[in-house]
């Protein structure tokens, strides 16, 4: 992809840098940075639309630039004037999650019991600050939650992707994206319970989400998805990514209760182009119950899989 996000360093080290790493963003932008590595430098728009990645044509700000290309085909510099004034330029940290401990998968919602990955998507600068004018309890952190994968030096965490990593198989495994700030922003200012139940502080609450989260609200599972694949392709060399689905994941993951939005398990990967298969990762197999694992073998399940473009060296 082009070279204005972070720099990763090759494979293990991409996942032990703990430095500040900068993720530019705007709305979807994700479909952008697949066709700046589809195209190379160039292809007929009708071959584009006929493939595998023929949905991200019909991303707004690409569906317009298409309509204006009466030659039929796309440039990878086209995609250039997509590039808007204003971006977020969110900051990335990393930490890690879960056990090896057998005992401990249950608790962490993990497919496979060993410590993983997660990349953690902090707010802007202008955004904490803001978010500080306006919230008067705002050092009190009260839309996050601690006993979950947030950043606790700096930036306040947007949100996180989880990630389950093979080296040996060059396969991931998103296990989740999520985002506690901005639900419980939008179920505070909503309901005005608690703290937020009556005014200032509820009309000051719902300025805030109306204003300042707005932007982020918008896209930030799309935001922290992209910046899982460009650092799972680009950064760790991975070839295929794999995502959990709803129902199967719900019970690989053994959760007795599962109240993540549906949609970022069925709408998110199918907007980034994941195939949807009953092919289970194999890297996992070994480690689940078996009964779950022979249902898994008999592709009783279904998983969302994405396979690395496979690219000629650039100049």
């Amino acid at each position: 992809m082009i070279n204005r996000d972070y720099r990763i360093p090759e494979r293990a080290d991409a996942v032990t840098q703990h430095g500040r790493l900068l993720f530019r963003y705007y709305k979807d932008r994700y479909a952008v940075m697949m066709l700046e590595d589809l195209l190379q430098p160039r292809q007929p728009i009708r071959s584009l639309r006929e493939g595998r990645f023929g949905r991200l044509l019909d991303r707004p700000s690409i569906k317009a630039l298409v309509a204006s290309k009466g030659d039929g085909w796309l440039d990878r510099d086209d995609l250039l004037m997509l590039w808007p004034y204003e971006t977020e330029t969110y900051v990335v940290t990393f930490a890690t999650w879960g056990s090896a401990e057998r005992r401990d998968q249950r608790w962490h919602q993990i497919s496979r019991p060993r410590r993983q990955l997660v990349l953690q998507l902090n707010f802007p600068r202008l955004h904490d600050i803001q978010y500080r004018r306006l919230i008067a309890n705002a050092k009190d952190m009260p839309f996050a939650q601690d006993y979950h994968p947030i950043n606790e030096n700096g930036r306040i965490t947007m949100a996180w992707a989880r990630i389950d990593i093979d080296f040996s198989s060059g396969e991931a495994l998103i296990e989740e994206v999520q985002s506690d700030w901005i639900r419980n922003v939008l179920w505070d200012a909503a309901r005005g319970y608690g703290y937020y139940g009556e005014s200032p502080e509820r009309d000051r609450l719902k300025l805030y989400a109306e204003s300042v989260l707005a932007p982020h609200t918008a896209m930030w599972s799309e935001a922290v998805l992209a910046a899982a694949l460009h650092l799972l392709i680009a950064g760790c060399g991975i070839s295929r990514v794999w995502y959990h689905h709803y129902d199967t994941g719900w019970e690989v993951k053994k959760m007795s209760w599962c109240g993540t939005p549906r949609s970022l398990y069925t709408d998110l990967p199918k907007r980034f182009c994941f195939e949807l298969t009953n092919e289970p990762p194999a890297f996992i197999l070994p480690w689940q119950p078996r009964r779950l694992r022979r249902k898994l073998e008999r592709r009783e399940g279904r998983f969302w899989r994405f396979d690395a473009l496979r690219l000629p060296a650039r100049q």
